[in-house]
């Protein structure tokens, strides 16, 4: 088994319409799908970007109201400085967690773009690094059906 195979992977921000001045659905991560993973990557991709991110960050708490929405009062643990910006269309960014550190169950990366003219695309995925129970097999990893590797 290679290193990309030790990794569960969920999605944190499904691809959608081209928001302007408005936040992106974002998944709740429950750590306890991620055993024993140590740390925690939510990797983005701008589509199109016209302005900056109003908001890109990563949240926690204790409870959930559903797979989208945090309950009780989520706590920041990180709001990322550098947010993408006009002129960062098709590329991507990545935002660490370090899961041995104390935390919360649920995380969240939560992005709304910008006020701009046209808008941005984008989509975000979490990778959890070296599970407990690390498999080579696609749905085990969080995807869809077994990988073929050639």
């Amino acid at each position: 088994m290679n290193e990309l195979q030790e990794t569960i992977i969920k999605p944190a921000i499904p691809p959608s319409i081209i928001r302007n001045n408005a936040a992106y659905v974002s998944f709740v991560i429950d750590r306890n799908d991620l055993p024993g993973s140590p740390y925690l990557e939510f990797i983005g991709v701008v589509g199109a970007t016209d302005i900056a991110m109003a908001v890109l960050k990563v949240v926690e708490s204790d409870t959930k109201q559903s797979t989208t929405v945090l309950g009780g009062t989520p706590t920041d643990v990180l709001d990322v400085v550098n947010k993408p910006g006009a002129g960062d269309t098709d590329l991507s960014f990545v935002v660490d967690v370090d899961l041995r550190k104390q935390r919360k169950r649920y995380l969240q990366l939560q992005a709304t773009a910008g006020s701009g003219t046209a808008g941005t695309y984008l989509a975000a995925v979490a990778i959890a690094y070296r599970p407990q129970n690390a498999s080579s097999g696609a749905v085990d990893r969080g995807g869809l059906v077994t990988a073929e590797y050639v």
